[in-house]
């Protein structure tokens, strides 16, 4: 009989793996992740995960943590419903596989949301990780191996458990009559205190109407927060962020988590644009060694030209550049100008080109022309008055679009800077030029080749790698900031990832 009893559990345990990989089949077109379950249980010999005997597994109340654990990075519980009809043991491991799935690559493919979307995906190892964890007894660490790595997204993650406290409270519009400021009393004062209390910007909270010193440099925090101008006045733009509630706000982190997920690695070293924050950071180590305000592509309704979102390697630089003008901005920027004002051209350092030749602007009359059969190509010579500045940086993607120095600095010192075609206009060009030449560039050394004025390109030892995002929820000197949806993106987004009746 001792000898029997093995060969009975192995022949149970044959009917058991037979059973499980029939029902895997039957079920397959109506799992989430059918060949994926099925590798699953390949690996593991399709032993029990659930439920053995009858009873819960460990791994039973291990992946129901995970998921209560999920809702903090946006993972709804309801999404992770296991499918009536389905036999329970399949139906949950489908689940893990879904919630995995959406924790590591995200619940939105991004590449199918937005046309603009070109940055590297994520290797596949899904349930390489899965089979791993479960046989090591480690299903509970699974969020800490899928989710991103990154110190932000963590910095997210805590700062959505603290929203979602403050998600239940009612946030009614606040009205004003007019602009307040220091000094002023208003009774609606005490309510702008406690919101701002509430968000972090005011240590104490004080019943008051009085517009004091305390409540000064708190809504100028909160105004540095939000992407506003900082006047410590509580005018219509600062109001309007104040009236956003703290559910709509926990929604635009669990977006931006999303987004987190998306990228394939944390970055070390690499050039970062983040788009609606109109900020360069140049990092080294995954620290930043450089900040820089850039310009970035128009939101305008009735001239929306938005810089798109990409990944490539800054391969070279050119000095004095020569401006090709793209047929669009000719048409659309230009050919206006130059028909109130025919000295334009001229002024400006243009070459008009017809067929390949040279013609003389002059003689041309431009109001006969217009989007539709404009046959010239127009050329800004290198100089003081060049559009793309002294440097403009390469790197190849198939929206045409670069980094480069502007002659219009004026423009830096607007908060709000969306005034380019598409592409980024860099405040501190020269910096980011000599980071990336790397050792024996002197900022003299540059100046020198620039002052000559000729056209010339330097190629860069190491590209570097080059990544254009739209965050807007992110951490800065660790506080919680949150920017405008400068180009709609989050409501794309936000009409995928959260679903009248969940979602796969």
């Amino acid at each position: 009989m001792a000898v029997a009893l093995p060969l009975l559990f192995l022949l149970l345990g044959l009917a058991y793996a037979q059973s499980l990989e029939k029902s895997i089949r039957q079920s397959w077109n109506r799992l989430y992740y059918p060949q994926k379950v099925q590798q699953l249980y390949k690996l593991l010999g399709y032993r029990c995960l659930w439920f053995c005997e009858g009873k819960p597994t460990e791994n039973f109340y291990k992946l129901q943590e995970l998921l209560e654990e999920g809702v903090h990075h946006g993972l709804k519980q309801e999404d992770y419903k296991p499918l009536e009809g389905l036999e329970p043991e399949i139906a949950l491991t489908d689940i893990l596989i879904k919630f995995s799935h959406h924790l590591y690559y995200g619940k939105v493919d991004p590449s199918k949301l937005y046309d603009s979307w070109s940055l590297p995906k994520k290797p596949e190892l899904l349930v390489e990780t899965l089979h791993r964890l479960l046989v090591e007894g480690r299903l509970n660490e699974l969020i800490k191996e899928l989710a991103p790595k990154g110190r932000e997204y963590w910095f997210l993650v805590e700062q959505a458990r603290s929203l979602k406290d403050l998600s239940s409270i009612d946030w009614r519009p606040l009205g004003l009559s007019k602009v307040l400021r220091y000094g002023d009393k208003s009774p609606c004062l005490t309510e702008v205190r406690y919101r701002l209390f509430l968000l972090g910007d005011l240590q104490e909270f004080t019943t008051s109407e009085l517009f004091d010193e305390e409540l000064l440099g708190a809504v100028r925090s909160f105004q540095s927060r939000h992407g506003l101008k900082v006047t410590g006045e509580i005018d219509r733009k600062t109001l309007a962020e104040l009236n956003v509630s703290p559910a709509d706000r926990l929604r635009q982190l669990h977006l931006n988590l999303e987004k987190h997920r998306w990228l394939s690695k944390p970055l070390t070293r690499a050039v970062v644009v983040n788009i609606p924050s109109f900020e360069l950071f140049l990092l080294d180590g995954g620290s930043p060694v450089l900040h820089s305000k850039v310009i970035v592509g128009r939101n305008y309704k009735e001239d929306f030209r938005p810089t798109p979102m990409l990944y490539s390697r800054i391969n070279s630089l050119t000095l004095n550049p020569k401006w090709y003008v793209p047929l669009s901005i000719s048409t659309k920027d230009i050919l206006p100008k130059v028909k109130k004002d025919p000295e334009y051209l001229r002024r400006k350092g243009f070459r008009v080109f017809h067929m390949g030749m040279e013609v003389d602007p002059q003689q041309v009359d431009w109001s006969l022309y217009g989007e539709k059969n404009f046959p010239f190509r127009l050329v800004q010579e290198s100089g003081p008055k060049n559009s793309l500045g002294r440097i403009k940086f390469n790197f190849p993607n198939h929206f045409a679009v670069y980094l480069h120095d502007t002659p219009d600095k004026g423009l830096f010192k607007h908060t709000k800077r969306a005034f380019s075609s598409g592409c980024i206009r860099v405040e501190r060009a020269k910096e980011l030029a000599l980071y990336l030449l790397g050792e024996g560039w002197t900022s003299a050394k540059l100046d020198l080749l620039i002052k000559e004025g000729r056209t010339q390109t330097l190629t860069l030892r190491e590209s570097a790698p080059i990544y254009l995002f739209y965050f807007t929820a992110f951490e800065r000197e660790g506080k919680l900031h949150f920017r405008e949806d400068l180009y709609g993106y989050d409501k794309m987004l936000a009409r995928v990832y959260f679903p009248a009746g969940g979602g796969r």
